[in-house]
């Protein structure tokens, strides 16, 4: 038996040959890392200035210091915590009342049959392509002839109407992807639309539901030029709204970043904490119904 021999039901390990890199894979390498580090940069500045004093910041901007200033998100939790509250209400507002939308129109633009859908739904996709700048007038206008100036309606309405073009689109391709052997043994057993939307259409449209909900979350949690156009009463503000004069008020005050950086660190942990839970969810909701076009 020579050396070569392989023992019954053993199969060689064979190693896989290393494949070279091509050109076009080297150039979005490269371009790839610079992403990475105009996206990172930013992110460790945020976070290396929110720990310094004035002075500190001032002759060791881009480095590391120590002790690290923690008196920073003190203060900068008494501005911002004021306003937590506002920012809570508008953001599950919207990101519900987005979500119920988005999936029932998406259920009746796969489910049900009626003269012009599809045109119909070429005009929801067509408003993606609308910038939202553009609109902002014209919504502001509507908006102040409803009375809804100073009012968290005149904020939530917008925002959530603002995701129904692209949440539509990817409930939509969800659904058409369902087996529709369901709801034609649910019809044949006397459910009603309501009971197949709930019972069967909700339950398997979780993942991308929650995708769309972390996206009108995000959304509604970060904007800043809507609310401080609707929000015009100091009490009513969100963070973000209140952050923006804040950090206008204690940089002419004192040249330094630190504290209203420290202020964009707590105000974007839940974001971090929310995603951490849901990021597979997120995943998952993508590939289920973005990448069924």
């Amino acid at each position: 038996m020579t050396n070569s021999a392989v023992l019954p039901g053993i199969l060689p390990s064979i190693k896989p040959k290393k494949k070279k890199m091509t050109v076009g894979q080297i150039v979005i390498l490269v371009f790839l890392i610079i992403l990475l580090v105009l996206t990172l940069v930013p992110i460790y500045l945020m976070l290396i200035k929110s720990v310094k004093t004035i002075d500190q910041g001032n002759h060791q901007p881009y480095s590391l210091t120590f002790p690290f200033n923690w008196a920073n998100y003190s203060l900068a939790w008494v501005n911002v915590s004021p306003f937590i509250i506002n920012t809570l209400i508008i953001s599950v507002c919207t990101t519900a009342l987005a979500v119920v939308l988005c999936a029932m129109m998406a259920f009746g633009f796969t489910r049900f049959k009626f003269p012009g859908k599809e045109v119909l739904f070429m005009f929801v996709l067509a408003l993606t392509m609308i910038p939202g700048v553009l609109t902002l007038l014209p919504q502001y206008e509507l908006v102040n002839k409803m009375g809804l100036i100073d009012n968290y309606l005149g904020v939530i309405l917008p925002l959530a109407a603002g995701q129904i073009p692209l949440g539509v689109m990817l409930l939509r391709t969800f659904y058409q992807g369902l087996p529709g052997d369901l709801f034609e043994a649910a019809e044949l057993d006397g459910a009603s639309q309501l009971y197949r939307f709930f019972k069967i259409a909700v339950p398997l449209s979780l993942p991308i539901m929650a995708t769309l909900g972390l996206t009108a979350w995000m959304a509604a949690w970060n904007d800043l030029i809507w609310s401080s156009l609707i929000l015009q009463i100091d009490e009513m503000q969100t963070f973000t709204v209140a952050l923006s004069g804040f950090t206008d008020d204690y940089y002419k005050k004192t040249h330094s970043w630190g504290v209203p950086l420290a202020g964009y660190v707590i105000c974007s942990l839940p974001l971090i904490i929310i995603f951490s839970f849901t990021s597979k969810q997120f995943v998952s909701g993508l590939t289920s119904g973005a990448f069924k076009m």
